[in-house]
């Protein structure tokens, strides 16, 4: 039985739980923001081309004549 927190000094280079090394962990962190970043860019360029552009604003409504 380790005491005094002995166990803290017993540590592997690799994730005890998962098996993995941490640079496994870090380069899929890496990977899920930049996919997150790139997601929120590529909304608000549609956000901002459905504002520049007549079309796509009214494209869900149907033509209407003026009376």
């Amino acid at each position: 039985m380790l005491q005094n927190g002995s166990h803290l000094l017993n540590t592997s280079s690799q994730d005890p739980v998962l098996g993995r090394p941490p640079w496994v962990t870090t380069t899929l962190g890496c990977f899920l923001i930049f996919t997150i970043v790139v997601d929120i860019l590529g909304n608000l360029l549609v956000i901002f081309s459905v504002y520049r552009n007549k079309k796509l604003r009214n494209a869900g409504e149907p033509d209407r004549e003026p009376l």
